[in-house]
């Protein structure tokens, strides 16, 4: 009887460790196919790992695709994703005739998203997923860039700047006031496909004194003043009490999901209630989830979010 007690609990270990092992190797290992398609290379800056690498334009789709928006999200939500970073990418391309990446003049692109683009590994992107969802999620991100291949953005002939953010709180900005410089194709539009986002709205509470250092003024300077915003409510210039800064870098000072944001003043603290995330020019990538669950394509979410703009296909050096 021990024998087969022991038998039992030996069977139930092996099922325990040996198999789920043996399943993520299949699933996180080199078993899980490539993308095949824009086989261009492309100059990677990773700047977690402070190295240059070169891959497949495909490969870095893919990886951006994962790393940038949730896997979850519907198929041609991802698929708006892939054309977007294509189009992103290839603008930057020293092949097609770009400048590459400013901050790493070897590099085409780098993976810091503050600055270019978001990346992440294969074998990195499905170590993050459920565990018997690696393999189905990870055909799903190849499936959003192959079924875009070559696909770019253009606004009268020329790829466009193909700006992108998590969530627009219900209209995305005029590039102007945002960063100054007007786009003609990053105009102002309603969204109201983006309210289930979990990053919709934010309260967070700061003390006056931390307020005062992170705007850098004294706390008898400290007096924010909004000069003008958005007609959306996004905040374009405000004043500090000390000097006039735009509102991206009100929101960037204070650590800010959005520059659409009101405020309490208590005797010792601020209260801040931010609406959306990210700079809201372009894309709304929740806008676009809630815009395909509703049965819109791919070119009907670009259409949407840059005005007046064409997806056509395009080869590198072109």
């Amino acid at each position: 009887m021990l024998k087969k007690i022991g038998l039992v609990l030996l069977v139930m270990l092996v099922l325990l460790l040996v198999l789920p092992a043996i399943i993520v190797k299949s699933c996180s290992g080199k078993i899980l196919p490539d993308v095949k398609v824009d086989p261009y290379e492309v100059s990677v800056w990773n700047h977690k790992t402070q190295e240059l690498t070169t891959m497949p334009l495909g490969e870095y789709l893919g990886g951006v695709v994962a790393a940038e928006m949730p896997v979850q999200f519907h198929l041609e939500a991802l698929k708006a994703q892939a054309v977007v970073a294509r189009t992103y990418t290839i603008a930057k391309m020293r092949a097609n005739g770009k400048g590459g990446c400013d901050r790493h003049p070897e590099a085409d692109i780098c993976t810091d998203h503050t600055h270019c683009q978001a990346w992440t590994s294969k074998e990195d992107a499905v170590a993050n997923w459920p565990f018997f969802r690696q393999r189905s999620y990870w055909r799903k991100i190849i499936q959003a860039v192959s079924e875009t291949q070559d696909q770019v953005i253009t606004y009268q002939g020329k790829l466009i700047d193909a700006v992108y953010h998590s969530t627009c709180g219900g209209s995305t900005e005029n590039s102007e006031e945002v960063w100054s410089n007007q786009v003609s194709y990053l105009r102002s539009v309603q969204c109201e496909f983006c309210s289930s986002s979990p990053r919709y709205t934010e309260t967070v509470q700061l003390s006056v004194a931390r307020v005062a250092e992170k705007l850098g003024v004294s706390t008898a300077e400290l007096n924010i003043n909004v000069l003008e915003r958005t007609a959306s409510g996004r905040i374009i210039k405000v004043n500090t009490g000390k000097e006039i800064i735009r509102g991206l870098e009100f929101r960037s000072r204070l650590g800010l999901r959005s520059s659409k944001v009101s405020w309490l003043q208590e005797e010792t603290d601020y209260s801040f209630t931010t609406v959306g995330y990210g700079h809201a020019v372009g894309m709304c990538q929740y806008g676009a989830d809630g815009m395909a669950r509703q049965g819109y394509t791919v070119l009907e979410i670009v259409d949407k979010y840059y005005t007046g703009v064409q997806v056509t296909t395009v080869q590198i050096g072109e």
